[in-house]
């Protein structure tokens, strides 16, 4: 039994709740005010998408060295920093006047909701467990209960109030009710944890050590292709419908088998990381993404909406839980804020690549069957080829 496991529960409930108050921070949150915004600013589609993106991009990149305050500050402490950032984005959004006050808010909605809040839960959950895989995983029930329940208040709340009105309320709801609640179930989570018998930790290791480390550069081809996939077939989802001739009800059944299929992936990899290893589970991870792609590209188009996105289901539920796992896996818990803070900003910046990439390829009419192909491949070989430095053990020097 480790020192960490009478925590263990507090850990994954709180990973929970924070997650869930993450979602404030999200695009699928933020993306349901786009058009109500644009109207009341007098913002173009271009204008909307690239204050977004360069918003993203800086809170993206300042997790780089913000991420190892999981290691360094109370639990408490740090949350209430991520929840007070998120307030303040909330707030800004219901007073923005102008494309400046709207970056100011997209900036803080994305580091303190997107950015801190998801990185402490899924930091706490892991650090504070025996069961690794499974603590991740309850954490994650979190960002799928945000999308699955928040878009349907938003929408009846819209019906009848301002979208302002809307933001404020939220911002209100983080100060008054999520903050207290997650101060009060961190304060008996202690900062130091005992790491588990046999797990390698990483004490002493530094950012410009991690980015020089077999293991991790071996992992970072494998775990950064999932959301840079995933995230250029979403923003891109009209055009490949209409390529593939998908209409607009079969791609909302589409979403809610994405959604149904994420949610057992979710508690499904969870499990078998705590069986196997989430090391284990790397080599095959990327397999409901070279299925659900090719099946989205080859498929009679009625099959071929349906296969994609419970393929990207199961590849998200997937990766939500290896995102967290192999992290602590490879490199123990005592720098896993330090890890998962730097692999968070590579992320965002292969999100931000992403769709760009895509977009061109479609302009120049690349076919789908050509770039399925290729991503399918890559998921199926690469992690074959990089699991032997993946496999090898951390070399780590005793503290001091």
């Amino acid at each position: 039994m480790t020192a960490s496991h009478p925590f263990q529960r507090r850990a994954a409930a709180f990973g929970l709740v924070a997650s869930l108050t993450s979602t404030f921070g999200q695009s699928i949150f933020i993306g349901l005010f786009g058009a109500q915004i644009q109207s009341g600013l007098a913002l173009s589609p271009s204008q909307w998408g690239a204050l977004y993106g360069i918003a993203t991009g800086a809170s993206g990149m300042l997790m780089f060295w913000l991420g190892a305050m999981a290691d360094r500050v109370a639990t408490g402490r740090a949350i209430t920093l991520a929840l007070v950032i998120l307030t303040v984005g909330a707030a800004t959004m219901a007073l923005a006047q102008g494309p400046w006050t709207l970056a100011i808010a997209f900036f803080c909605l994305r580091l303190g909701g997107q950015g801190l809040c998801s990185h402490i839960a899924i930091v706490t959950a892991a650090r504070h467990a025996q069961r690794r895989g499974r603590n991740i995983a309850i954490a994650t029930f979190g960002f799928i209960l945000g999308e699955a329940l928040l878009p349907l208040v938003v929408t009846a709340m819209m019906g009848w109030i301002d979208w302002r009105w809307v933001w404020a309320c939220a911002g209100a709801l983080v100060l008054v009710g999520a903050l207290p609640l997650l101060r009060r179930m961190a304060a008996p989570l202690p900062l130091i944890v005992l790491p588990a018998n046999g797990t390698p930790v990483a004490a002493d290791m530094r950012r410009r050590d991690l980015l020089r480390h077999p293991a991790f550069l071996a992992a970072l081809p494998v775990m950064l292709v999932f959301p840079f996939v995933v995230t250029s077939v979403f923003l891109h989802q009209g055009s490949i419908s209409a390529l593939r001739g998908w209409s607009p009800p079969q791609v909302a059944i589409a979403y809610l088998c994405f959604a149904s299929s994420q949610a057992v992936a979710t508690w499904l990899t969870g499990r078998l990381v705590d069986h196997s290893g989430a090391v284990q589970m790397f080599r095959f991870y990327l397999l409901p993404l070279a299925a659900g792609v090719l099946l989205g590209a080859f498929a009679p188009p009625g099959m071929a909406v349906w296969g994609l996105y419970i393929g990207l289901g199961i590849g998200s539920g997937c990766q939500s839980v290896l995102s967290g796992a192999l992290w602590a896996e490879l490199f123990g818990i005592e720098r896993l804020g330090m890890v998962r803070g730097v692999y968070t900003a590579l992320m965002v910046l292969a999100t931000a690549a992403s769709p760009p990439l895509l977009g061109l390829a479609l302009q120049d009419q690349v076919p789908l069957t050509l770039l399925a192909s290729t991503v399918a491949i890559y998921a199926v070989v690469m992690p074959w080829i990089v699991t032997r430095w993946v496999r090898a053990p951390v070399p780590t020097v005793a503290p001091i």
